[in-house]
C-alpha cells in the first residue's frame, strides 16, 4: 500500500491562529487608548502623541483585514501581519526616551510587557505560516 503525500507544504495551525487571533487584539487594544486618551502637554512629545494616534488605527485595520487573508497560512499575508507588528512596537518605544522621573515607574514594565507580547505573536506567526506559497 502506498501513502500519497500532498505536494503543498505544510504549516502550523495552532501557532499561527494564536498568534493572528493575539496580533488582533494586541492592535485593537494598543490602537484605542492612542485615539480615545490623547493629551496635549506642551512638550516636545506632543508630535509624537499626533504621531501614535494616527499610526496605531491604521495599523490595528490593516492587521484585521490581513487576519483572515492569512488564517490558512498565506506566507505573503502573514508577512505582512509580522511588519505591521513589528511597527506596532515603536509607539511603546517613547517611555524608554524620557528622563528619569518624569514617567511613573510602571509605564516603561508596561511598554516591555506590550513589546514582548508583539514578538511572542510575531514569533507565533512565523512558527506557523506557510514555507512556500
Amino acid at each position: 500500500m502506498t501513502v500519497s503525500r500532498s505536494t503543498q507544504s505544510t504549516y502550523r495551525p495552532i501557532p499561527l491562529r494564536i498568534g493572528l487571533i493575539l496580533a488582533a487584539v494586541l492592535t485593537v487594544g494598543g490602537a484605542l487608548p492612542a485615539v480615545l486618551d490623547i493629551g496635549f502637554d506642551g512638550s516636545g512629545w506632543d508630535i509624537v502623541v499626533v504621531l501614535v494616534a494616527v499610526a496605531s488605527p491604521i495599523i490595528a485595520l490593516a492587521t484585521l483585514v490581513l487576519v483572515p487573508l492569512s488564517w490558512n497560512g498565506r506566507r505573503g499575508t502573514s508577512i505582512g501581519i509580522i511588519a505591521l507588528e513589528i511597527a506596532a512596537i515603536l509607539p511603546a518605544l517613547p517611555p524608554f526616551f524620557h528622563a528619569p522621573g518624569e514617567l511613573p515607574a510602571a509605564a516603561p514594565i508596561s511598554a516591555a510587557i506590550g513589546i514582548t507580547l508583539n514578538l511572542l505573536t510575531v514569533g507565533l506567526i512565523a512558527a506557523g505560516m506557510r514555507r512556500t506559497g
